[in-house]
């Protein structure tokens, strides 16, 4: 009797998913207003509200020995200058002078946030970047960064090589907001609101319409049913028994 019960509980999930995806697909209008008014409201979001970024780059290079030319050690010990400049570049001293110095309205730590240091693979070339609303000023900062940086290495080790092989330029170019994805999960969240309000209503709905619904609620069968006749004019109909 268990056995009959769970095969009569996973006919009736079946059933209900069936059910389920019918009521979903005579909503399709819905679903698609959903997912252009998500597209919608993302273009405006990306394209009106939401600013466009920049990014300004500078390149040190390190060279790792007095040698001119490149060893396997040379890598190794850029990479580890990279760790040991990346300390230095983002430490509360030198980023304090870095805004004294520009006169800017920002705290440290959120500048710190927003600097970002790479290594290339197998070479010797250190990376400093910024990504910020303004072009210029990235490029103001990144420079002024770097330039305090070194001066703080030279006070350390004044040995220390190194050389700035490219300074920052204010590019205009936009790096961001990436339009493509803010449009596809725009449009997949809009998709997912409307789905999720139709699945609630359709849980929510206990209105009995096929015979199916009169067995559940009442645990009996079925044994014949009336169609409607949609041609024939009830109203029209009681009025002449009377």
């Amino acid at each position: 009797m268990n056995e009959e019960w769970n095969e009569q509980a996973q006919d009736e999930v079946e059933i209900n998913l069936v059910d389920l995806f019918l009521a979903l697909k005579q909503k399709w209008w819905a679903l698609l207003l959903g997912l252009l008014l998500g597209l919608i409201l993302a273009g405006i979001y990306t394209w009106g509200i939401q600013k466009p970024t920049y990014t300004a780059s500078s390149m040190i290079y390190m060279r790792g020995s007095s040698t001119n030319t490149t060893s396997y050690q040379d890598l190794q010990v850029g990479e580890a200058l990279t760790q040991d400049y990346e300390v230095i570049f983002t430490s509360r001293v030198v980023l304090q002078e870095v805004i004294d110095r520009l006169g800017i309205d920002i705290d440290y730590k959120d500048l710190a946030t927003q600097i970002e240091m790479s290594n290339p693979t197998d070479t010797r070339i250190l990376t400093v970047s910024m990504t910020s609303t303004d072009a210029q000023r990235a490029a103001d900062i990144v420079n002024t960064l770097v330039e305090v940086s070194i001066e703080k290495i030279k006070e350390m080790d004044p040995e220390e090589p190194y050389r700035v092989f490219e300074e920052a330029i204010a590019d205009w170019t936009p790096v961001g907001p990436s339009a493509p994805k803010n449009l596809a999960v725009g449009g997949l969240l809009g998709l997912c609101l409307v789905a999720a309000y139709l699945i609630l209503m359709y849980v929510w709905n206990d209105k009995i319409r096929t015979s199916d619904d009169v067995e559940r609620a009442l645990g009996i069968p079925v044994l014949c049913m009336v169609p409607e006749n949609k041609s024939v004019n009830y109203s029209r109909v009681k009025k002449r028994r009377r």
